[in-house]
Order: C-alpha cells, then structure tokens, then sequence
C-alpha cells in the first residue's frame, strides 16, 4: 500500500516510517529537513519538506498514493487561538482538498482524547459518550474542528482517538513532567493520585496501519479510541518512570483548588508578556493529574483486531533507553 504519513519528522509519524517502510511505500510531509533527510536515508522513504499551509507541497506529497495518516498537528497545552486554528483546522482542511484532488482513497485523522476533558472524573468513556460542552483549551477545540471537517470530507476515514500517546522522540508529555521537578521534588496538583490511561507511541502506529488496511470494511467517518488499556494510579506511572530512570524524586502533594488560583494568575502573567512563555505547569496539566479519566477501546478491538502489544513498564523502559542514547 502506498501510504503518505504527515508529521513524518514527529514522534508517532516517525514511529510508523520506523515499523512499516518494509511492508509498505511509505512516504512523509515533515518541516525539519535534518530529520527527514536522515529517515530518508534510514528506511529508504521517500520526504516532501514543507508544512500544511504550502498547498503545492501538499499537491504533491498526495500524489500516487493510496491512503493518508494525517499525524501533523500543534499538540501543546499552551499557545494562542490563531496558531492552533491553523496548524490544526486550516492546515487539515488544505490536506483534505489536496487529498481530494489526487483521489486519495483512505485518509486516516489522528485526534486526541483531550475532546473528553470536562474537569469532572470520567470511566470508560465510549466514542459515542458527549465531548466536553465547554472545552478544556485551544488545541482540543481545535482538534475537535479538525474531526469535523474530516468526517465531512468525501474521503473515506477513519477518526483516531489516542490517549496520552509517549515514547522515543517524545517531546511533550515526560519532558514536561521533568521540566516540572524542582530539586528532587515534584509538586503533584492534587491530594488524589487519579487512574487514566496512556498509550505507546509503537501501539498507536499500529492502530494507524490497521485503519488503513481495514478501512474499507469501516464506515467512514468512525472513531475509535486508542489506549494500551492499562489504567493505573498517576504516582504508580510516575514511580516507574523515576524507578528507570535512576532517579530519586520526592512527590509532594498540594490543595488541587489553591494550585489552580496560582496557576491561573500563572497564565494570566505570561499571556501579558512578549512571546507569551509556556508556564512550567497549566491549569489543563494540573487537571489531567486531578481527574480520573480511562477509555473504552472496545470498538477499535472489535473493528480493527487491536491489541497493545507494548506494555506501559516496556515502553517506559523503551523511552528511558532512547533518552539517556540522546544525552550520551
């Protein structure tokens, strides 16, 4: 199968260049021409550089294939409005008419499960469960929009719903969590060690791949949520993740109610200052460690024979052998 693979220089397109290049023609849209230049030599892959917003680009990057996985997307707890509304609502529309164009068959969306986020505790949420009525910020908005358009595009799709997706290359969620300790302590924003659930980069590439291969038998349009359904207490992942790590890290609660106060005049500040800087923890990154919030991925079990086949203690171990390789 001819598979075009956006955000190919990220972490979960990287991994699906990575798992499949010798199964399938495999090719990729990235921004980062060092990166793509050495996947290219690599797995022998086939790069377009350029981003979501140059249409002739993406004419040609949609050119002769047969199926798309759309991985591209500003994913950050912090930025403005505008910039995610066009990394991830402009940038995915300009895809769809490119794709419609060259009369791509298949065109596989990667979501997010931070369309669920409500700041209330939420088990086993189901594709067909309400999203938030208010949502949590700019990128679930955004990426939410996104889902939209693609469900009304005349492209067969399939709509994936990942959560918490970590691994090698990841530059989102651990790097914020180490970003986060101070000495040897890091402040957990609750009194209560909630269960959620996350996701191997390497399990969500495979359920990618499985779209694609049994999209035809799916109605277009259908979501599925991806996990490596594996729930479990936060301080139990994190204790893990420092176990590897050889790290030795003190984890202090504080009052969820009085850390958001802080953290709103938090943001309030550095939305006033120039270049708007990320603060070291958001009022959203405080509330995914406050909140329950665990899947149902029966429906992908079901329709796309998926089964995580790297568990969270693997692939933990997985991305502290990757991270200390990078520092080395």
């Amino acid at each position: 199968m001819r598979i075009m693979v956006t955000g190919g220089t990220g972490m979960l397109g990287s991994a699906i260049l990575r798992m499949y290049h010798q199964q399938h023609d495999l090719s990729f849209l990235g921004r980062n021409q060092t990166i793509a230049e050495n996947l290219t030599q690599k797995y022998g892959v086939t790069a377009h550089i350029g981003d979501l917003s140059n249409k002739t680009v993406l004419r040609a990057a949609c050119e002769n294939v047969d199926a798309i996985i759309h991985t591209a997307a500003l994913s950050s707890p912090w930025g403005t409005y505008q910039e995610f509304y066009q990394a991830n609502v402009a940038g995915t529309q300009n895809l769809l008419e490119a794709a419609t164009e060259a009369q791509v068959k298949t065109f596989i969306h990667i979501s997010t499960t931070s369309v669920y986020f409500d700041e209330t505790d939420r088990w086993s949420i189901k594709e067909s469960d309400s999203v938030a009525s208010k949502f949590c910020n700019d990128y679930a908005k955004t990426k939410y929009q996104a889902e939209q358009l693609v469900q009304s595009s005349p492209i067969h799709s399939v709509i994936l719903r990942p959560r918490g997706i970590f691994g090698p290359n990841d530059r989102a969620i651990v790097p914020r969590v180490m970003n986060a300790i101070r000495g040897q302590t890091l402040l957990l924003p609750s009194s209560r060690n909630p269960v959620l659930d996350l996701t191997y980069v390497d399990n969500v590439a495979e359920a990618a791949l499985l779209s694609c291969e049994k999209a035809e038998q799916i109605d277009s349009g259908t979501l599925l949520n991806i996990s490596n359904d594996q729930p479990m207490p936060v301080e139990h992942i994190l204790s893990e993740l420092f176990s590897q790590s050889n790290m030795t890290i003190k984890m202090k609660r504080l009052p969820y109610p009085i850390l958001l106060s802080i953290l709103t005049f938090s943001e309030w500040v550095r939305d006033k200052l120039p270049n708007r800087p990320e603060p070291k923890i958001t009022r959203y990154s405080a509330g995914l460690f406050h909140y329950h919030q665990t899947l149902d991925i029966s429906r992908a079990k079901a329709l796309l024979g998926y089964q995580p086949k790297i568990s969270i203690k693997e692939g933990i171990q997985r991305y502290v052998s990757w991270r200390e390789n990078q520092i080395v």
